[in-house]
């Protein structure tokens, strides 16, 4: 009985050992099997996740020197590689695209698939006369912009009162598999003035060579018949008097239009604009001057100096044309100048009879006054054009006169 008792261990222990020795070799072979048949298959799985989510910077080495598993591994590699550097070009093409942007004067709109601001230039800020990152992820709605018929326009009533007429050009392109609109906003006003302004200095230019071609050699033909001795007849004289009178004053009206087919471009020099109107308000009398500190601004001083002039003139001219003010002759002309976020604002407010005919105060050769020769609003406003701003007469809200306002974009301070 003891005998049986001991081989009977002896076989379970030899049995035990068997099983255990079988299911370390099974354990070793499913290892063998992951490392050589399903772990490249998951590093090929996180591989192509990664292309998915366009992360080419991982690189998974194949087990195999050779095989269609060692083939597949060159090849995602090989893709994951050129998809990156396809990437490396697309984001310098999108950084040239979006410094391109910065640096367009026309206002640039960049919109999420929400229609919510992401990106826009400086152009828009000065648009909105607030800091752009201000509006970021606003919706386009409370940006006054609408989509009708598949197509960006301006909604009537656009928060921030945009009251010239604006064209929007647009696009769409894809980043980092979002879709974005890009919307570009030209101002119809600004061109259309542009090539009015062209077209009257055209003009000019024909009007200048045609009629100085035509009344040189008159008034130097009367100039030779004043001076012939036998010429005694006085009412000959007095008719040749006139026509040399004449013919010199055409010149000088000639000439005087002339400095608009050749105004220069601003000349920019830093100077503090407050000390310029400073100098005026010395020179010019029943003018008072509000504003609070310096400012310093980069312009054609000159220029800038011209259209104040102007624009001081004309007010005096004004309100000595009421006669309402005859009494009160001594009412000051009022120069005001603030700045706002985005704009340098200059007005130049009288009490004179306000503005009848708005629509023709800055056409070349048409005035109301009795000498005027209808050049110096039209010139004023080609240099303000020049300098990128703009310039603007209305009748005053508060009482009777016409403020003439100037802006300037905060840029050139």
């Amino acid at each position: 009985m003891i005998t049986t008792g001991v081989a009977f261990d002896f076989d379970w222990l030899s049995w035990s050992t068997s099983i255990l020795l079988l299911i370390v070799l099974y354990t070793c072979l499913l290892v063998a099997l992951y490392r050589l048949v399903l772990a490249p298959y998951y590093s090929l799985a996180s591989l192509t996740e990664a292309l998915k989510m366009e992360d080419y910077t991982l690189r998974a080495k194949s087990p195999f020197t050779q095989g269609i598993v060692a083939s597949l591994f060159d090849e995602l590699s090989s893709l994951s590689q050129s998809l990156q550097i396809n990437k490396s070009r697309y984001d310098q093409q999108m950084f040239l695209l979006y410094g391109l942007i910065e640096q367009l004067d026309s206002p640039v709109l960049i919109l999420d698939q929400k229609a919510q601001l992401k990106h826009a230039n400086p152009a828009v800020s000065i648009l909105f006369s607030v800091p752009w990152q201000t509006l970021k992820q606003r919706s386009a709605k409370s940006l006054g912009l609408e989509i009708r018929n598949g197509l960006w326009h301006l909604s009537e009533d656009n928060p921030f009162n945009m009251t010239t007429t604006w064209q929007i050009r647009q696009s769409e392109f894809k980043e980092n598999n979002h879709n974005y609109h890009l919307l570009m906003l030209n101002n119809i006003t600004q061109e259309l003035q542009k090539n009015e302004q062209q077209a009257w200095q055209n003009i000019i230019r024909i009007l200048n060579h045609e009629v100085r071609n035509s009344l040189t050699p008159i008034s130097a033909l009367s100039q030779n018949l004043l001076e012939m001795p036998d010429l005694t007849s006085q009412q000959c004289q007095q008719a040749i008097k006139i026509i040399d009178s004449r013919s010199n004053n055409l010149l000088q009206f000639i000439d005087s239009y002339s400095d608009l087919a050749k105004l220069p471009l601003p000349n920019y020099q830093r100077f503090d604009l407050a000390e310029l109107l400073q100098g005026i308000a010395s020179l010019v009398q029943h003018v008072t001057m509000s504003f609070s500190e310096a400012l310093f601004i980069n312009a054609d001083k000159a220029q800038l100096e011209q259209v104040l002039l102007n624009l001081i003139k004309n007010a005096h001219e004004a309100q000595h044309s009421n006669k309402d003010l005859e009494q009160h002759s001594t009412r000051n002309i009022e120069v005001q100048m603030f700045k706002t976020s985005q704009k340098v604002v200059i007005k130049v407010l009288d009490q004179g009879c306000g503005i009848a005919n708005s629509a023709n105060l800055f056409v070349p050769f048409y005035t109301t006054k009795a000498k005027g020769s209808g050049i110096g609003l039209a010139l004023s406003r080609q240099i303000i054009t020049n300098h990128k701003g703009e310039l603007s007469l209305a009748n005053r809200t508060d009482k009777q006169g016409a403020v003439a306002v100037m802006t300037l974009p905060f840029y050139l301070c």
